[in-house]
């Protein structure tokens, strides 16, 4: 969540007003963010007990 609202206010608005160049730089760096927290959260174990 905090990534989508990242992206929107930052890299929307840099990719809208902005250079080109920045805007692919920070999409590029949040995609980077997204997925390493994906992985991250992915490879936790989940302690359950039936």
């Amino acid at each position: 969540m905090e990534f989508t609202a990242l992206f929107l206010t930052i890299a929307m608005l840099v990719a809208w007003r902005g250079p080109r160049p920045v805007a692919i730089g920070l999409f590029a760096v949040i995609l980077i963010a997204c997925v390493a927290t994906l992985l991250h959260h992915a490879t936790d174990r989940l302690t359950l007990s039936f």
